[in-house]
């Protein structure tokens, strides 16, 4: 089967527009031995790609997959591991930033191979000239995009990626407008002015269009986001309670659609718990160790990864009896969190955990027994 046969046959499953709604950057499991447990890896995927979760894609090669740590054939390896893992038409945007234009050239090529719908891809850092703004450096990553727009065969989201190039509204677009049907969206991560963004982009491409995706890269940035016109969001926090996520998601849709108040107030509500457990997540000098850990103390029990006699409610600070938590660390050179910081972020993620019976209840509960502990 040719390229252009096996992208026209994987296309029909999928729409032109990456789908509106949450979409997870899954993180990858390795052994002790330093190697993708693959068998772990299935199971984590098809928990999360699972109709009960909701989530609307995956994203792989996020940052928190820990992507420039696996070589080129780990990663056709784990995005085919993926592709096989989830649901028919289940989409998959596929991470292809690189350092230079001929590596992206190379995972874009490794990503149709490999089963993804989209790619995702910033400008390599130090692309850029080094005054910013100027028209010098616009005309810098324009070319690149062009280059890229131009080679790939599969559609494209830009993404200003954390610790990326701060990519502006009015480039977006220039190049959305450039390259009309193969920019089809943009995940909005780092820089300045996220929901600032969206709102421009949505004023050029409006959601009723479904022309453009406009995802934020924050689960913080979601309502925010949706009011201000985008598609929802790609977060690695959907590792760590993706059904909450989703609920928010659609409470806050469903209310926007029928003008009910309650609803979006109540999203709103349990947005703002969601964004406490995330920004203690981000903010505790852990990275990606920590959201790794957060991720088996929820996910990684409910996929069947990490087994033993707990429970999602009882933090296994003793090794004993809890087979699969090792696959949770993050890949050397990366340390693992101390367990003081594990402690803080267990009290953090259990104190959320209730979310997934009655969101609504279960946060008015929380909030006051939070208030009367006090």
């Amino acid at each position: 089967m040719s390229i252009e046969q096996l992208i026209g046959s994987r296309s029909e499953l999928v729409p032109p527009v990456p789908p509106s709604g949450i979409w997870a950057s899954p993180i990858t499991l390795f052994n002790l031995r330093d190697n993708i447990d693959f068998q772990s890896q299935i199971s984590y995927f098809q928990y999360l790609s699972s109709p009960k979760i909701g989530l609307a894609g995956f994203f792989v090669f996020g940052t928190e997959s820990e992507a420039s740590l696996l070589t080129r054939k780990e990663r056709c390896h784990l995005l085919r591991c993926a592709r096989d893992s989830v649901p028919s038409g289940f989409p998959i945007m596929a991470g292809v930033s690189a350092p230079s234009v001929r590596q992206v050239r190379e995972h874009i090529m490794d990503a149709i191979a490999s089963g993804a719908n989209y790619v995702v891809v910033s400008p390599p850092v130090g692309s850029e000239p080094n005054k910013k703004g100027t028209k010098q450096e616009n005309e810098t990553v324009d070319a690149f995009f062009d280059d890229i727009a131009h080679y790939s065969q599969l559609r494209i989201l830009i993404s200003d990626e954390d610790g990326g190039i701060d990519l502006t509204s009015e480039l977006i677009i220039r190049q959305a407008q450039r390259h009309k049907g193969k920019i089809v969206g943009a995940h909005l991560r780092s820089g300045s002015n996220v929901v600032g963004k969206i709102t421009g982009l949505a004023r050029e491409f409006p959601p009723s269009e479904n022309e453009f995706a406009i995802f934020a890269g924050q689960s913080d940035y979601l309502v925010g986001g949706l009011a201000a016109g985008s598609s929802g969001c790609i977060t690695a926090f959907a590792n760590v309670l993706p059904w909450a996520l989703v609920w928010q998601y659609h409470e806050y849709v469903n209310g926007e659609k029928n003008n009910d108040k309650g609803k979006k107030a109540d999203a709103v509500r349990v947005s703002g718990m969601l964004a406490k457990v995330e920004t203690q997540l981000l903010e505790s000098g852990g990275g990606i160790a920590a959201i790794k850990f957060a991720a088996s103390l929820y996910t990684g029990w409910r996929a069947g990864v990490v087994k033993g006699t707990g429970t999602t409610r009882r933090y296994p600070m003793a090794s004993a009896g809890h087979k699969g938590m090792e696959l949770f660390l993050p890949r050397k050179p990366q340390a693992d969190i101390s367990m003081e910081m594990k402690d803080e972020i267990w009290k953090a993620v259990n104190w959320a955990l209730d979310l997934e019976r009655d969101p609504v209840a279960d946060y008015d509960l929380l909030e006051k027994e939070k208030a009367m502990a006090s």
